[in-house]
């Protein structure tokens, strides 16, 4: 790179940590917000993906606290606006803006399903260390998202908290309820909770048949007026009065569907108010006979079962396919850094890193990026302001300040280090100190903004006089001399995610000659 010019900031996408979830099936039926409502981040990092499911790529991170605009519902996904684009988060991990989930006073609760796991961590993915059955009751000491964390036989346990209630809870007077619309209940229970989600306290329950006052709708959540008091109840299981139940529906094409979940109830009824009947297990197939709502109806065993669609997927889908899954040439690489462009004369480039993890590529990063002025070059050259293609491993990384936590080799560059691309000379293509002392004629100069933080392409190793010298992947947004660009914050982020122990190599071309690799 040479001479940068800095231009406008750019703006980019990271994923990072992974926030547990079971993907939701294509096919949920879409519940549409009359008008955006803000939602509040309640886990540390919660992945944005593509689609209503954990089988859908990344294409970014929210953290906690952060505020989120929800536009619609989707099973248990939430379809948001992020940075100009559609994204979905998993509702597990989110709450209504201003809202808080703390336990309710009592540390004292019941067990309301028949039998219910007790797991190592706060999500179904972590392993059942037992189970509590209905009326037990528990000694809770905290809540981490919708889970409980409760003392288990002398250990740490976690239990979902829809299946518990604070003990000792009663029913207070019924007065007459303000101006309202009437709702039936369809579920043949179903709880009343003091907040407009289950990490709410149940206050109560209301029974199939039975007349809601509704006075609002918060979400996917009903406000009702409830023996005096204000309550709230899921809008999946009470309808219009007047109106009739909608009727099921069968799946799409493939009647075979597979368990996501480690251990899956498999129900009497669409609800978890119903009692479990057995369970299927992680990787087990099943015959789904139609949809309810979010529950599949199933043959088990002979009989009719229930479970619930955010567990299982169909069988014949997969997790969408990655670019570096088709790649051939990476050898023992286990991250790559993909430098996309449409064609060889755009500027504009797009960003993607992709890490293997167990032996699968996961992609953890998409963002905005700039190459040399002219595009990608044919056949590099010095001066020609355009950006090699071409598979290359990384170098020393660098930078004017502390090292921001890379694990590559850093070296913090100093008022005196250039970098030599003087075609003549014998350290042509190497970082050199001043003065020249006539060991070259032409150096650029390390100390500049556009080298705030950056890595070495290693590109023309083998130091070929005028095939191109000082290709770098550095801070910059408008266009480069035949370096590759984008934000420094993006800069950094990559370079904490580069380990010289996973081989990374960065691959450069234009979309059309990927199949190169």
């Amino acid at each position: 790179m040479k001479k940068l010019m800095v231009g406008m900031a750019l703006t980019a996408t990271l994923a990072t940590a992974v926030t547990p979830g079971f993907g939701s099936i294509g096919g949920n039926q879409e519940k549409a917000y009359a008008a955006t409502v803000t939602y509040k981040v309640t886990a540390s990092k919660l992945n944005v993906r593509s689609g209503a499911g954990t089988n859908y790529g990344i294409i970014g991170s929210v953290v906690k606290d952060q505020t989120l605009s929800v536009v619609s519902k989707s099973g248990s996904w939430y379809k948001i606006n992020y940075n100009g684009r559609t994204g979905y988060v998993s509702s597990d991990y989110v709450q209504s803006s201003g809202t808080t989930a703390p336990p309710a006073e009592s540390t004292t609760y019941t067990v309301t399903a028949s039998t219910l796991n007790v797991r190592s961590g706060a999500g179904t993915n972590y392993a059942s260390i037992g189970s509590v059955t209905k009326g037990q009751k528990l000694s809770v000491m905290s809540k981490s998202g919708s889970w409980y964390k409760i003392n288990y036989n002398g250990r740490t346990g976690y239990v979902s908290s829809d299946y518990v209630q604070a003990s000792g809870t009663t029913t207070a007077p019924t007065t007459s309820p303000a101006e309202s619309t009437t709702y039936t209940v369809t579920a043949s229970t179903l709880n009343v909770r003091s907040g407009a989600g289950t990490n709410y306290a149940s206050i109560g329950s209301v029974t199939k048949g039975q007349k809601l006052s509704v006075v609002s709708k918060s979400g996917s959540w009903y406000k009702i007026n409830y023996n005096g008091r204000t309550g709230y109840v899921s809008s999946d299981y009470v309808q219009a009065s007047g109106t009739t139940t909608a009727p099921t529906t069968p799946p799409a094409e493939s009647t075979t569907y597979t368990v996501t979940a480690s251990t899956l109830n498999v129900r009497s009824g669409a609800g978890t108010n119903y009692a479990s009947i057995g369970s299927v297990t992680k990787g087990q197939k099943l015959s789904v006979v139609s949809k309810s709502g979010s529950w599949y109806k199933i043959n088990y065993n002979g009989r009719t079962g229930y479970v619930s669609s955010d567990y299982v997927q169909a069988s014949a889908t997969a997790s969408p396919k990655l670019v570096v899954d088709s790649f051939k040439t990476l050898g023992n690489a286990q991250q790559v850094i993909l430098v996309t462009a449409d064609n060889y004369d755009t500027k504009s480039a797009k960003i993607q890193t992709f890490e293997k993890v167990d032996g699968k590529w996961k992609q953890v990063l998409t963002a905005n990026g700039v190459l040399g002025q002219k595009g990608f070059a044919l056949a590099k050259k010095e001066g020609d302001m355009e950006s090699p293609t071409g598979k290359y491993t990384i170098g020393t990384a660098f930078g004017r300040y502390a090292n921001p936590g890379t694990k590559l080799p850093y070296r913090k560059i100093t008022s005196n280090d250039v970098w030599v691309d003087d075609s003549k000379s014998s350290l042509y293509n190497t970082w050199q100190q001043k003065p020249a002392n006539g060991r070259w004629t032409s150096a650029e100069n390390m100390d500049i903004p556009a080298y705030d933080y950056g890595f070495v392409i290693n590109y023309n190793e083998s130091r070929t006089p005028g095939k191109g010298s000082a290709i770098f992947f550095h801070v910059g947004t408008n266009y480069t001399a035949g370096c590759t660009a984008t934000s420094k914050e993006q800069v950094v982020s990559i370079l904490k995610w580069l380990n010289p122990e996973k081989n990374p190599v960065i691959i450069q071309s234009p979309v059309s000659e990927l199949d190169k690799y």
